[in-house]
């Protein structure tokens, strides 16, 4: 009569260290979704989850395309001399024509309300002869951002025009291919980059820095997210869904046009198809594409951390967690029926495989309702050691207890005998 209570103890014992265990795994994943780190096997998994959701099953949610303008420097240069650093002219350098710049500044001026948004992601480090005029008119216009970068040391180096300025640098998760997969709010311990200036001036929003979450306009939110691309190069240059300009052509035309193209657009200034190119997961990215889908991104809350998001984990992984703590459970027991030659690497494969199959499951039901992808790879590999751990602790426990019976039984014996 007592061994009923005592397995039901030990069943809501094993129920407690799983949900304990579950939260543990919660922690553990905010933090791998927080750094820059990515296995080469979660990106190839976040690659396929990413061309289903968004090209096969066609579940890619577009913006609003009249909303944007895409504008491109790449092709509009000028030369201007290249010196050392003692001053000496070495020869001419080609860097993009800030003239067209500053006239496409000077006709959105005349109505300095008209659009919603700009964003010049231009590098000005190097002085030219138009950039006196090209600050004046930075001066005046109004909802602005202009790009600024670090140098490999993560030293901010700020362009020589004064203007409202964003960090716009791509951080880098796998050195090897120098793919950008995360876009990272805030890089260094305070440089707020480009996207979450612009979320916060067109919404009114302030971002508050957190220890394992951010939050943004009172919602917490990661840091870090793993980004999509609703707006990417196929559906400008190969399907013409967004207004793309070319500024040398743009500057011609009289101020009532360019009022009339840039009215309450965000428009989006820099080089589309030459040097400020990247790699992602959808091919060679331009970075201001990048800089546009994170902000974005931030629209959508793609990197809200949701009550909904949490409580799923929570559940997915108390279950398998409990899987781990049973030791002796029905999956590995079945195994061990199925596999006469029951060893190390039947095991291994037996386990990492169940977990693998439980994290992916819910990695593509937390991508394709939450947009969030989880470190499948790395959660398994952790599961499958663990229950090792907790299956030697199992076995010395039960090897104690028996020695333990047979040192009383056999002093039982010698008492009988004597």
């Amino acid at each position: 009569m007592k061994t009923i209570p005592q397995e039901k103890r030990k069943t809501f014992i094993r129920i407690g260290l799983a949900v304990a265990h579950g939260i543990f795994l919660i922690v553990a994943t905010l933090f791998y979704l927080s750094i820059t780190f990515t296995l080469d096997d979660e990106i190839i998994l976040i690659q396929a989850s990413a061309a289903v959701k968004n090209k096969l099953l066609g579940q890619k949610e577009r913006p609003d395309t009249d909303r944007l303008l895409l504008v491109n420097v790449s092709w509009d240069k000028k030369l201007i001399p290249r010196t050392d650093s003692s001053g000496f002219v070495l020869g001419n350098q080609a860097i993009t024509n800030r003239a067209s710049i500053a006239k496409l500044l000077q006709a959105m001026n005349q109505k300095p309300d008209n659009h919603e948004f700009l964003l010049v992601d231009v590098n000005f480090i190097d002085p030219s002869p138009e950039d006196s005029l090209l600050e004046a008119e930075f001066a005046r216009v109004k909802n602005c951002i202009v790009s600024y970068h670090k140098d490999p040391k993560g030293k901010p180096i700020y362009p020589i025009i004064k203007a409202p300025l964003g960090l716009s640098d791509m951080m880098v998760d796998d050195e090897d291919r120098d793919l950008v997969l995360k876009y990272h709010l805030i890089q260094g311990d305070s440089l707020k980059t480009t996207p979450l200036l612009m979320y916060e001036q067109i919404h009114d929003s302030k971002f508050e820095k957190g220890f394992i979450y951010d939050k943004l306009g009172g919602k917490s939110i990661f840091n870090s997210f793993i980004l999509d691309y609703p707006v990417d190069k196929f559906d400008i240059f190969n399907r013409n869904l967004y207004n793309y300009q070319y500024i040398n052509e743009m500057v011609n035309l009289s101020p009532a046009f360019i009022h009339a193209m840039t009215k309450d657009k965000i428009v989006i200034v820099g080089d589309f198809e030459d040097r400020d190119i990247h790699n992602t997961i959808y091919g060679k990215t331009p970075g201001p594409l990048i800089l546009l889908n994170a902000f974005l991104a931030l629209e959508r809350g793609d990197n809200q951390v949701s009550f909904v998001f949490i409580f799923l984990l929570l559940l997915a992984y108390s279950l398998i967690s409990y899987k781990a703590i049973t030791v002796n459970d029905p999956i590995t027991v079945w195994v061990k029926k199925k596999f006469k030659d029951y060893n190390f690497i039947v095991e291994f494969t037996a386990d990492v495989t169940f977990y693998l199959i439980c994290f992916g499951i819910v990695s593509i039901i937390t991508y394709y309702s939450f947009g969030i992808h989880l470190a499948i790879l790395f959660l398994s590999f952790y599961m499958h050691f663990l229950e090792v751990g907790l299956v030697a602790l199992d076995e010395n426990k039960r090897e104690k207890a028996a020695k333990k019976l047979a040192a009383v039984e056999q002093e039982n014996k010698d008492e009988v005998s004597s």
